[in-house]
């Protein structure tokens, strides 16, 4: 009787432990679920960046605001003068989550690299920023000579400097969405038998380079051997790596914050079209707009494809 006693005990013991276990094991995931703030509608979109988010040269020459493929708008003059709609993110924004405390801030300029990203950032957290945006490193791969290209530390220290100062700025619930650089071997690739403005091969442009004249020596210079132009793309492919690896860890550890990362404007198979017309160089109006599409079905906001 004892011993059927002692059975009994242990195995009441047994299932108190299990159930007991179970429901701490459902408490902790519970509490890991619950463990960021609710998501912030992005009413007020800011975007860091070089001229890639500021379009330049997309439809007209200079920077084309209307056209970017994240801050883009379409408005009476736009429709007026048959300027390409690019359905960009901010305009996607409006759409989906209404015009009442919309913002909406440009903070990329022409020419930054990431070391002006902290900067730019500063910029997003002063504008108190719900969604923000980065495109930023083509200046980085983009030099004049191969010894110009930043270190894989230098990078990240820049890259992550910008991300601290989003980090303890922005507010709750906001959202920071890195975008991966642009594969510029295939812009370059793609663009090699264009004309600018249909009259000039844009290969004569890419000569200026040998002079400085030109942006992105590194892969446009016509005496750059292929292993060079490889290399080129190699430390591009780098900085992507360090982007997405930095944007996972502050997904991972800030418990305020959303983060995310895509590699989808690398990965696209961009065509001539997609290239402006003017400086055989930056993305044309149409290659806006398409940067707008694959940014945003690869984004944050997945339930909103409008």
């Amino acid at each position: 009787m004892t011993r059927k006693r002692g059975l009994l005990l242990l195995t009441v013991v047994f299932c108190f432990l299990v159930l007991t276990g179970t429901a701490v094991l459902a408490q902790d995931i519970e509490v890991r679920i619950l463990d960021k703030p609710p998501q912030l509608a992005p009413k007020r979109l800011s975007s860091t960046g070089d001229s890639m988010t500021e379009a330049i040269d997309a439809e007209l020459p200079g920077a084309n605001h209307w056209a970017s493929w994240s801050n883009g708008y379409h408005g009476f003059w736009q429709w007026l003068f048959c300027l390409t709609d690019v359905n960009s993110h901010n305009q996607r924004i409006t759409k989906n989550f209404g015009c009442r405390g919309r913002r909406n801030y440009m903070e990329a300029v022409s020419g930054a690299d990431m070391f002006d990203f902290p900067w730019q950032a500063q910029q997003a957290v002063d504008h108190k920023a719900q969604y923000v945006t980065v495109l930023m490193g083509h200046n980085d791969v983009c030099q004049h000579d191969f010894a110009d290209i930043p270190t894989d530390e230098e990078y990240e220290e820049n890259f992550r400097e910008g991300m601290k100062t989003l980090k303890t700025g922005l507010p709750e619930g906001a959202t920071v969405y890195v975008v991966g650089i642009v594969d510029i071997y295939r812009l370059w690739d793609i663009a090699q038998h264009k004309k600018a403005l249909g009259i000039v091969d844009c290969e004569v442009l890419w000569a200026f380079t040998l002079f400085d004249l030109f942006p992105c020596g590194t892969m446009l210079n016509p005496l750059n051997s292929e292993a060079e132009r490889r290399f080129t793309q190699g430390r591009n492919i780098q900085f992507n790596k360090i982007l997405e690896a930095v944007t996972a860890e502050y997904e991972a550890t800030d418990p305020d914050h959303y983060y995310l990362f895509t590699p989808a404007v690398f990965e696209y198979p961009f065509v001539e079209s997609h290239v402006s017309d003017i400086d055989c160089f930056h993305p044309s109006a149409s290659g806006q707009k398409r940067l707008s599409q694959i940014t945003w079905d690869d984004g944050p906001f997945l339930e909103y494809q409008r």
